[in-house]
C-alpha cells in the first residue's frame, strides 16, 4: 500500500471526490476540512485493505478500482462504484472487522481515521458525529433494502427448487 496526504491541487482526484454522493451533505467549507484529515491510499491487485478480525476505525471511500468482500473465506460482495464506502462499521461500533476487503485491481481509496471524532469537542464534535451518522444511516438503509431483496429472491429460488424436487 502506498499512502499520500490529500493534495487539494490534484484536480483529477478532487473532481472524483466531489462526484461522490456520500459527500453531498458537506458544504464547500466542510469538504476541504474533512479531506485534510484523510489520506489517499493506493493498493495493488491482490493486496488486502482490511483484514477480518482486525480492529481500527478507518473508513474507506472508493475513488477507483474494485475490491472483493470476503467473510470466513467466502466471497460475498464486490465494491466497484465511485464513492462506495466500506469499513464504516469499525468507526461506528469499534468492534473487530467483519470481513476481509481485497483489491481486485489497482485501487485508489480515500481513507479517513474516524478516531479524529474522539479528539473533537463541543458543538463541532456533535455536528461531525451527526453528519457521519446521517451518511452511514442512509448507506446502511440502502444495504438493508438490498439484503431484503436478496432474501426474497433466495426464498423464491428455494420455493422453486422444492416444487421441482420429486416427492419421495
Amino acid at each position: 500500500m502506498k499512502q499520500f496526504s490529500f493534495d487539494p491541487h490534484d484536480a483529477k482526484v478532487l473532481a472524483r471526490l466531489k462526484r461522490m454522493p456520500v459527500f453531498d451533505a458537506l458544504d464547500s467549507a466542510q469538504l476541504p476540512k474533512l479531506l485534510q484529515l484523510a489520506k489517499i491510499r493506493q493498493y495493488e491487485d491482490g493486496e488486502t485493505i482490511i483484514n477480518e478480525g482486525d480492529t481500527d476505525q478507518i473508513v474507506y471511500f472508493l475513488i477507483s478500482g474494485s475490491c472483493s468482500v470476503n467473510i470466513d473465506g467466502v466471497d460475498v460482495n464486490a465494491i466497484s462504484k465511485l464513492g462506495d464506502v466500506f469499513g464504516e462499521m469499525g468507526m461506528i461500533d469499534h468492534k473487530p472487522r467483519s470481513a476481509t476487503i481485497t483489491a481486485e485491481q489497482e485501487t485508489l481509496c480515500l481513507a479517513l481515521d474516524g478516531s479524529f471524532l474522539e479528539r473533537m469537542k463541543g458543538i463541532d464534535k456533535l455536528a461531525a458525529e451527526a453528519l457521519f451518522y446521517r451518511i452511514f444511516s442512509e448507506m446502511l438503509a440502502a444495504r438493508i433494502r438490498d439484503a431484503n431483496r436478496e432474501v426474497l429472491r433466495l426464498e423464491d429460488e428455494l420455493k422453486n427448487l422444492s416444487i421441482q424436487r420429486p416427492m419421495e
